[in-house]
């Protein structure tokens, strides 16, 4: 989405410490605390919510203000769902297509060899080294190259990386995950798209478990936050 009348910085930070949890699940977003400490004026700001509440990451709540969404196993398995939906769908449109090389997605997953695990306390290095992880999919659903499709993948990036952030420091996890993008590729490379879609619903739909624990703790411990009393 473009981003008019609105800083960028400020729609990034925002973005970023939701995301990486900085700013809880279901916590209150005051307006003049936020304008005081960011050195911004509200309107800015409010174009800010505006934008993320179109990402699925804040809400308005009639005579509460706006708050961060909550996280919860419902919204997580509804969003990878979806996301297998789509992924599936491209690799349709990739056979139909006759599409063998993908270039882009080789590089994105190369560029994902050498990402160290960020610090704990560095929101930023989190959000990019889950940008960075995120871009091997992204790229593959470029390659497929309906438009609807791509806008549509795009929009569940800022929801799924919410969860995708609570299984980044799984020891073997992501070595894991590389080999079977990597086979991915060469099944497509070959002309195997069914096996192919086979290994990637695999990929996709082994993460929700792995997470439950983790996404019921979050969805009990934001029961007592502000916005939702």
């Amino acid at each position: 989405m473009e981003i008019i009348g609105v800083s960028e910085g400020v729609l990034k930070y925002l973005r970023v410490h939701i995301i990486t949890r900085v700013i809880a699940p279901l916590q209150k977003l005051n307006e003049q605390e936020l304008s005081s400490s960011l050195g911004i004026s509200r309107a800015p700001l409010r174009e800010a919510f505006r934008i993320l509440a179109h990402e699925n990451l804040v809400v308005s709540i009639p005579r509460k203000g706006c708050c961060v969404t909550g996280l919860s196993m419902k919204d997580c398995l509804e969003i990878f769902q979806a996301r297998c939906m789509m992924e599936a769908f491209a690799i349709d449109l990739v056979e139909s297509h006759g599409i063998r090389e993908l270039p882009e997605v080789e590089k994105a997953l190369e560029n994902t060899a050498h990402l160290e695990n960020p610090k704990d306390n560095d929101a930023y290095a989190k959000y990019d080294y889950l940008r960075s992880i995120a871009d091997v999919h992204i790229k593959f659903v470029e390659t497929a190259g309906n438009q609807r499709l791509i806008q549509l993948y795009n929009s569940i990036f800022s929801s799924l990386a919410r969860y995708q952030s609570l299984y980044t420091y799984i020891p073997g996890l992501m070595d894991q995950s590389r080999k079977e993008h990597e086979l991915f590729l060469r099944l497509i490379k070959k002309g195997n798209y069914s096996k192919a879609k086979e290994i990637l619903i695999s990929h996709i739909n082994k993460f929700t478990p792995l997470i439950e624990d983790k996404v019921r703790a979050l969805e009990n411990a934001s029961t007592n936050r502000l916005c939702a009393a």
